[in-house]
């Protein structure tokens, strides 16, 4: 499918160049040179739009909200001229993606253009999925991730236990409210326990109830959460963290569907299906004699590994957004959006606390950002080190090479500055970067100058 993209500007010797540009690349294209004809075009359907601020019958910003008031999807990059960054801001804030400033570089325009249209495909793929799962939770674009989740659904139908194994942060438990709510069981309750989260006493009391008297403190009988679960589903993370003896408790509830609570004689019946995660390797643990190997086997009837978020780097941009918009509900802070640049650092990173820490990355920039706009500046300081990169950290020689790049960069913007007297305009042009990227990595590396 060819990237769809509206220009509009009514500079004719822009409009030439950008339409001979992209043209040549494979664009599908549509020109516009009022604010009335981008919005009567982009009802046709676009991915992307290179929108001028400047037009008349409508300029820049008045497109911006008729095309939200007529909740038209699509990716604009705002064109603005020089010294009005002002504007571009505003114009952020308004639902824009980009912005560029004129006159704009060619290999810039068609880099912002390039990262408009890959955003615009995952979100057109998060719709879809939506659409397709109806769960606003579990979020993927990677293929190994829907072929699991295609496999989840299918195990779903049963009553086999499901084990899911993985990374700290990977999103087992999310996976494993969706396996209850594609089940016959989804009008049951879904009850969810953290066994690494107590003492094996409290945890054996917590998921089997226990009867008045049973021990120092328990003045009446508690109904545990495996009764709670009766009809529905029992899911037990972090299950590798528990005892051998807590372990047989929990097989015979397995096999036989019955159990005693804490200090009771009573046999109780109970109907649910079991889904259990861990981060740890089970059959390592079997092997030290510290797990089961028949609860093992019990467990592992269906077992779904999720990859690490570091794997599937093309759901990084679905994710970040999913997580930006609901805490843009959360704060009343409608309009945040990631920039180009955060976004990639956001994909460049290696994530080892996985989407747990993009959720809290995420949320941390959208309650300290001063504006609906969201840079790499608001992004937490690893993300700006080269040591945030793919194989950061190692041992490979990736390392030196991104620390003498980086080391390199400075020193050139350094020098730069320095022989235009400060003058960051002069360095800008110099250097052949757009004045507002320079002013980014000024910041970035600590350097200073002028206007």
């Amino acid at each position: 499918m060819k990237p769809r993209l509206l220009i509009v500007d009514d500079d004719p010797a822009i409009l030439e160049s950008l339409v001979e540009r992209f043209g040549a690349r494979g664009y599908a294209l549509q020109t516009a040179v009022t604010g009335s004809e981008a919005v009567a075009c982009a009802q046709d359907g676009v991915d992307v739009i290179l929108l001028d601020l400047q037009l008349p019958s409508g300029d820049g910003l008045w497109v911006l909200q008729r095309l939200a008031e007529e909740e038209i999807e699509a990716t604009v990059i705002v064109i603005t001229a020089h010294g009005t960054v002002a504007r571009a801001v505003e114009a952020m804030k308004a639902g824009a993606y980009d912005f560029l400033e004129k006159p704009f570089d060619a290999t810039r325009v068609e880099e912002c253009v390039g990262r408009g249209w890959e955003r615009a495909q995952l979100l057109l793929a998060n719709k879809a999925l939506r659409e397709t799962t109806q769960s606003p939770n579990f979020i993927y674009a990677d293929e190994p991730m829907r072929l699991l989740a295609d496999q989840a659904k299918r195990a779903a139908d049963s009553n086999a236990t499901v084990l899911l194994l993985g990374e700290s942060g990977t999103g087992k438990e999310v996976l494993a409210r969706e396996l209850h709510d594609w089940s016959p069981r989804r009008s049951g309750p879904f009850v969810a326990v953290n066994c690494a989260a107590m003492p094996e006493a409290l945890l054996e009391s917590e998921l089997f109830g226990h009867e008045q008297g049973a021990f120092t403190g328990a003045q009446k009988r508690r109904t545990g959460k495996i009764e709670a679960s009766h009809g529905g589903t029992l899911f037990l993370d972090e299950i590798g963290d528990t005892s051998p003896a807590f372990q047989k408790r929990l097989l015979r509830v397995l096999q036989e569907k019955c159990f005693e609570r804490v200090g009771g004689s009573r046999t109780i019946t109970v109907d649910l299906r079991c889904v259990a995660a861990t981060n740890r390797d089970l059959k390592a643990l079997v092997a030290e004699g510290t797990f089961r190997e028949d609860l093992y086997y019990r467990l592992n009837v269906i077992a779904f590994e999720l990859p690490p978020l570091r794997e599937r780097s093309s759901d990084i941009p679905l994710l970040a957004e999913h997580f930006l918009n609901t805490f843009a509900e959360q704060l009343i802070r409608p309009g945040l959006a990631l920039d180009g640049e955060a976004m990639a650092a956001l994909a460049n990173y290696s994530w080892p606390g996985n989407i747990r820490e993009l959720r809290n990355v995420i949320e941390r920039a959208a309650v300290l950002a001063e504006s609906s706009a969201l840079g790499i500046e608001d992004l937490p300081p690893e993300f700006t080190s080269p040591l945030a990169k793919p194989g950061a950290g190692d041992g490979s020689n990736s390392d030196g090479f991104h620390i003498q790049v980086e080391s390199f960069r400075r020193d050139l913007l350094s020098k730069t500055l320095e022989a235009c007297d400060g003058n960051q305009t002069r360095a800008a042009e110099t250097l052949g970067l757009q004045r507002s990227y320079l002013a980014r990595l000024l910041k970035k590396y600590g350097l200073t100058g002028g206007a």
